[in-house]
């Protein structure tokens, strides 16, 4: 049985002072041995943590009894090592660089898509939009094979990318590492455009948890030392650009693509 696992969670609820709830989240994930990143906003939280299975289950208790996050849904995979070096609990002005304009109560983000009903869909050669939200670093690693990618740089990218973005006849699926960017992507694409929006209920590593690498090809991005997981959320820790330090999709590479075309060429 694995001694350690690592866990991300994310709830998007109006609060007010987030500040007031560091200390003890802090305390609890000192008192749990836990390493990662805890991040609250007036939107809400979101983190990525690892250490012992009990001690994630005792973070769990503690924000659904101690704080205003009640229904929050950790996801744990196995891990051999541990993939985070320190502690970070932290209050922003918000979880992710891309506004939504909204107070979360009055946001309509996209219905959810469970992973086995998404496979289902591109087992059937459904029609559907299957739209990859992440950076294109993200996407050149690893991605579902009918997917469109949005070239983005930085996720705070995405409103001017998705301006020309146009409501078709089929089904939109967004989906990105853990389901948080397609929670705010796809209530900002809601706002603006009227379309039958889906967002891919956990993210990928969801998806990879319950279908395995059905109809995905390459790695998944994670944002810790991992590096990058396969379909069986087993790390594959790649090998890193020598310049920007992303992962090379192309182990034979000593730069990546963006980082090539910067110089003007293949290294």
């Amino acid at each position: 049985m694995a001694t350690l696992a690592c866990a991300t969670a994310y709830q998007f609820r109006d609060i007010e002072r987030p500040e007031a709830w560091l200390a003890g989240i802090r305390a609890r994930c000192a008192r749990e041995g836990l390493l990662g990143t805890v991040t609250l906003a007036p939107e809400g939280i979101n983190l990525g943590v690892s250490g012992p299975p009990g001690g994630l289950a005792g973070l769990a208790r503690h924000l659904a009894e101690r704080t205003p996050f009640d229904r929050l849904a950790l996801r744990a995979s196995p891990a051999a090592t541990a993939p985070y070096r320190r502690l970070h609990v932290r209050a922003q002005d918000a979880l992710l660089s891309v506004r939504v304009g909204l107070p979360v109560a009055q946001r309509a983000p996209a219905r959810r898509l469970s992973p086995e009903r998404l496979r289902r869909w591109l087992d059937q050669g459904r029609p559907l939009r299957l739209l990859d939200v992440r950076n294109r670093f993200e996407s050149r690693l690893g991605k579902f094979a009918r997917a469109e990618t949005l070239e983005l740089a930085h996720f705070r990218d995405f409103p001017a990318r998705a301006e020309a973005l146009r409501a078709g006849g089929v089904p939109t699926v967004l989906y990105c590492t853990g389901g948080i960017r397609c929670e705010v992507a796809s209530a900002w694409l809601a706002r603006r455009q009227a379309a039958d929006l889906w967002q891919l209920e956990g993210g990928i590593l969801n998806y990879f948890a319950q279908c395995g690498g059905a109809h995905w090809a390459g790695e998944c991005f994670v944002f810790d030392d991992r590096l990058a997981v396969d379909a069986q959320l087993r790390p594959t820790y790649p090998r890193l650009c020598r310049r920007c330090q992303r992962p090379l999709p192309d182990a034979g590479a000593g730069v990546c693509p963006d980082c090539a075309a910067q110089d003007g060429g293949a290294d």
